[in-house]
């Protein structure tokens, strides 16, 4: 795990079309926050949408090459339709993935907020409910990698599919989730904790990018070792 780990982290810079491809990445996520950053500047006139619109190109952008990293062929040419094909894909997988504990948080904080309980679920408490679900977000953030690794080679019905899950259950995947969760996890709660310093934002979207870049490689490597395995 270690060593897998290790060539994660070494492949966003590992040679030169790496690091440009995480040069661009960088780039991306960079533009998407200073049009966001407009944007809220602007909120709540309806001039913010015109910022936050534009912030979709660069997303995209960002998606379509951290696509081609969890598909395991390396950065694509930026301006191509593969790489609209790939964000697209991408983008889908997730948004079906992460709707069920969005919806599951987003019940809960309800049901705390004013403490009506369903008829049809009376007698469970609310800490039983944050707990089915916290058991949602685990497991759905758990299944995604594999999923999105499956869209992104295949298409976005493969990665629907329950043979995209299929080598989930081993060893070298779950290594790898853990490691690629670890990197998303604390690159996200950077850009949190410092959305409102400039200098120390712009320290914590460089971290984001290239953490999401090792992220996406370490998954991609834990995929092919579990498919490996599993046939």
């Amino acid at each position: 795990m270690t060593e897998l780990f290790v060539d994660a982290l070494r492949y966003p810079v590992r040679d030169r079309t790496r690091l440009d491809g995480t040069a661009i990445c960088l780039v991306a996520v960079l533009l998407a926050g200073a049009l966001l950053r407009v944007a809220g500047a602007l909120w709540p006139d309806w001039a913010f949408a015109a910022p936050a619109l534009l912030a979709v190109v660069p997303v995209l952008a960002f998606l379509g090459l951290v696509g081609g990293v969890l598909a395991g062929e390396g950065f694509p040419e930026l301006l191509s339709p593969a790489t609209a094909t790939v964000a697209g894909r991408l983008l889908g997988v997730a948004v079906v993935y992460l709707v069920p504990p969005a919806l599951a948080v987003a019940a809960v904080g309800y049901v705390a907020a004013t403490g009506a309980i369903p008829a049809v679920i009376s007698g469970v408490t609310t800490a039983t409910l944050a707990t089915v679900a916290l058991l949602v977000v685990v497991v759905c953030s758990y299944l995604l990698p594999a999923a999105a690794v499956a869209a992104v080679r295949e298409g976005l019905r493969a990665g629907l599919r329950r043979e995209a899950l299929a080598g989930t259950a081993s060893g070298a995947y779950f290594l790898a989730w853990v490691g690629a969760a670890v990197l998303v996890v604390i690159s996200w709660s950077l850009v949190a904790t410092t959305a409102s310093r400039s200098a120390a934002a712009l320290v914590a979207l460089c971290v984001f990018a290239y953490a999401h870049v090792a992220a996406a490689a370490l998954v991609a490597e834990g995929v092919d070792r579990a498919n490996y395995w599993s046939s």
